[in-house]
């Protein structure tokens, strides 16, 4: 199974504010959803509140300490179902909510995917980079800063190559141009 990241992240490194994107990127919205659709992802609590759904055609996973969290109901008052481990899964492009309560447990729960895409926050993603258990970065590296209270973390650029690039450059609309760059873990 390959474990993904997946972030927009400003040029000083800011990837949030008050559980929200600084900054508004139609582009990027695409870009992420091209990348992940029918696919698992997997995100903490506060991201997952942040989006306040389940993103569609993906199992989304949450991580909580909480073993009794659950999701807001859906706009018209019905609950939302979640599947707790160790349930069956079903297939990467089905929308549903799981739980669970630790990275490397939801790692394991979901190992019979081909790929797992971690899209926050920066908590997650600090501890998939110090655990050693990414092999590939997605990233939008927007060049432009932005307040925020959430960054990305530091990450050993030494242990990834960059594989990929596309440039999008500032238009009369925006003043500020971004990348969609792809890194790859460097093998040993």
């Amino acid at each position: 199974m390959k474990v993904s990241i997946v972030a927009a992240v400003a040029q000083n490194g800011i990837i949030g504010i008050n559980n929200s994107l600084p900054w508004h990127l139609p582009e990027d919205l695409a870009f992420f959803k091209q990348t992940t659709l029918g696919r698992p992802v997997l995100m903490g609590r506060k991201t997952y509140e942040s989006i306040n759904r389940p993103l569609p055609g993906r199992l989304n996973v949450v991580l909580s300490s909480n073993t009794h969290w659950k999701p807001a109901p859906a706009k018209d008052g019905t609950p939302r179902s979640v599947i707790t481990h160790p349930a069956t899964l079903p297939e990467g492009n089905s929308t549903q909510i799981a739980t669970a309560t630790s990275l490397p447990d939801a790692l394991k729960w979901l190992s019979s995917f081909e790929q797992v895409f971690l899209i926050g926050g920066s908590h997650l993603y600090q501890q998939a980079l110090e655990q050693n258990l990414v092999d590939e970065l997605i990233l939008t590296e927007i060049h432009q800063s932005f307040e925020g209270d959430a960054r990305f973390p530091q990450w050993n650029r030494e242990l990834f190559r960059e594989v990929e690039r596309i440039a999008n450059t500032a238009t009369p609309e925006r003043a500020w141009g971004f990348d969609f760059v792809k890194y790859a873990k460097v093998d040993n």
